[in-house]
Order: structure tokens, then C-alpha cells, then sequence
């Protein structure tokens, strides 16, 4: 027996899902981990053998909380491919072994639907995220244990010396000096109580059936967040600025229908962006040093990411200083 072919067959047998009737397929197009369909005598299933942060101590703690929040949303009725526990539990994660090594799967029922692209998006679908949001914000947060972070995070990275040969290095330098000083800001000013949220809903975790309707996939980093800087997260990542420019009408659409589906909003300054800053710069980072991995997948996906990310921070940092907010 093959390795790949213990790895799904141990799989199979930690979350009960039958036996393999076909050779799995991997599914391209996963940023931080890899995916695969499987197919088995009880149906077809998503398996996704964790890389990001998967040795980290609290790697699985982390994405405990978050499938509390993930089936939180699903009672609530957000649509999302059904997760798959762990047999005889209510854990998400399985420790599997991988070519003799340990590592973490996620499984979940494989349901047919597209990507959505850039070209797809138009106001129906920003509007309906914003829908989305406003429903995950309503979720129940009465946890105590649960808070949003209220301390900053250290800003210690390298930048200069990281990004010392990049083509463009001044002006990102100028961004990211930027982007850091709206997070700092952010952290000082006033807060309120935290929501629950998925926290990561951009496009690329996001599926559109046939019939047009979105849904949410990837809830691993689900968890408490600040709802005004969740917002304007998701209004940013809809924007178009991944593509070069903001669509300030794209911005404004999802925050008009998040609103009008309940969702509170206070007034927008630079300091609303802090949580955006943040996760670009986390994410820029996770990339930077992605890119000096022993696996030669991972060393491309790095270098694939920090040049899609700096193509566009400087202008997104230019964007949000220079705008007016009168809503």
C-alpha cells in the first residue's frame, strides 16, 4: 500500500466516511493549505490536510473555537458545504499521519458550486455578502472567555531588510509605515464588545451555486473580532483593490446592505481599517517568509502572494488616507 493510499484510507477510518472508491483529486487553488475530493462508498467529501500554522501550539485549539462559531453559522442558515466531525466526537480536526509524519485534516461533505472570480462580482453579490455579515455579527457571542484582542500586536518585523531588493521597495516601505500607524491608532481608540464572524471572507472563500447564491467556505480562522473593523474588511476585500483600485461604489453597496440587514456601523475614519491593515500586513509577512520554506510548493505560493500583495498596498494605504467617509 502506498503512502497516499494509507493517508486517505486513515482519513476515511478517523471520520467515518467509508472506503475510497476513486483516486482522490487534488483541488487547486488553496492558498494556505491542500485540498482533495474524495470519493467514497458514502459520498464525496472535501479533505483538507492542514500546512498554515499547523504546528503551532495552539493550532488546535484555534480551529476548535473556530467550528464552534462554523456551526453556529450553519443552524443560523448560512449556507456552507456541511462539516464532517471527527468520529464519535464534536472536534474538527484529526490527527492523521502523512508519509510518517503527523499532521492535521479537516473533512467536510463536497458540494458542487463555482469560484467566484473577480469578473463575477457585481452589486447583487456585494449586497448579499453584506447580508451575510450582519447575520454572522447576530450570532450569539455570550461567552466570556470570548474578546476581541485589545492590545496591539508587536511591530518588530524586518521590513527593510525583507523587502530590501523589491522592485518597488520605497513606496512599500512609505505603505506599510502607513498600515502600521492605523493599526497602533486603531488599538488605542474606544472599542466595542466583540461579534463573532467568520474573518476571513473574501473571494477566495467564497462559492456561488447555481442559482447565485454565495457560499462560505474555510472557517478555520472564525472566531470574536470588532464589528466595524469586520465590515470594513469585507467592503475592502469586494472593493477591487486586489485588482488595482477601489470601486468605492462597491464599498459603499456592502455597507449600505449590511446596514440595512441590522448590521451596526459607526462613522468611518482611517482608524476603521486598522483590522484590515493588520491582516494585510500578517498576511504579507506569513508570505515573506513563506518564501524560504524546504517545500518548493510552498516557496512558490510565498512568492506568488508577497508579489500579488505589494501590487497593490501602496495604493490601498493612498486610498484610505485620502478619502472622505460621510455616511
Amino acid at each position: 500500500m502506498s503512502e497516499d493510499q494509507r493517508f486517505f484510507e486513515d482519513v476515511c477510518a478517523c471520520f467515518d466516511l467509508g472506503t475510497v472508491m476513486a483516486e482522490p483529486v487534488v483541488i487547486d487553488g488553496g492558498l494556505s493549505n491542500r485540498l482533495y475530493r474524495v470519493v467514497t462508498d458514502r459520498g464525496e467529501f472535501a479533505v483538507k490536510r492542514m500546512i498554515a500554522n499547523a504546528g503551532s501550539a495552539a493550532f488546535k485549539s484555534n480551529v476548535e473555537a473556530s467550528f464552534v462559531v462554523e456551526r453556529l453559522a450553519l443552524a443560523a442558515g448560512i449556507a456552507m458545504p456541511v462539516p464532517v466531525p471527527v468520529l464519535g466526537s464534536t472536534e474538527a480536526l484529526g490527527g492523521i499521519m502523512d508519509g510518517g509524519k503527523a499532521c492535521w485534516v479537516r473533512v467536510h461533505q463536497w458540494i458542487e458550486a463555482s469560484k467566484v472570480t473577480a469578473s463575477d462580482i457585481d452589486p447583487g453579490m456585494v449586497a448579499q455578502l453584506g447580508v451575510i455579515l450582519a447575520t454572522l455579527h447576530r450570532l450569539p457571542c455570550s461567552d466570556p472567555e470570548l474578546s476581541s484582542p485589545q492590545e496591539p500586536p508587536a511591530m518588530d518585523r524586518a521590513w527593510q531588510m525583507a523587502l530590501s531588493s523589491h522592485r518597488n521597495a520605497a513606496s512599500l516601505l512609505d505603505a506599510i509605515e502607513t498600515l502600521e500607524d492605523i493599526v497602533r491608532r486603531g488599538y488605542q481608540a474606544p472599542r466595542p464588545g466583540p461579534v463573532l464572524s467568520h474573518r476571513d471572507l473574501d473571494a477566495k472563500n467564497l462559492l456561488r451555486d447555481e442559482c447565485g447564491n454565495l457560499i462560505v467556505i474555510d472557517w478555520d480562522a472564525a472566531g470574536p473580532t470588532d464589528a466595524q473593523w469586520d465590515a470594513v474588511i469585507v467592503a475592502m476585500d469586494w472593493s477591487g483593490i486586489k485588482e488595482g483600485a477601489v470601486s468605492r461604489q462597491r464599498f459603499d453597496t456592502f455597507l449600505d446592505a449590511y446596514v440595512a440587514a441590522a448590521g451596526n456601523l459607526d462613522p468611518i475614519t482611517p482608524l476603521s481599517f486598522a483590522g484590515w491593515a493588520e491582516g494585510m500586513l500578517d498576511w504579507l509577512w506569513f508570505n515573506l517568509e513563506r518564501r524560504e520554506s524546504t517545500d518548493a510548493s510552498e516557496r512558490d505560493l510565498g512568492e506568488s502572494e508577497v508579489e500579488a500583495t505589494t501590487a497593490f498596498l501602496p495604493a490601498a494605504a493612498t486610498w484610505i488616507m485620502t478619502q472622505s467617509f460621510n455616511r
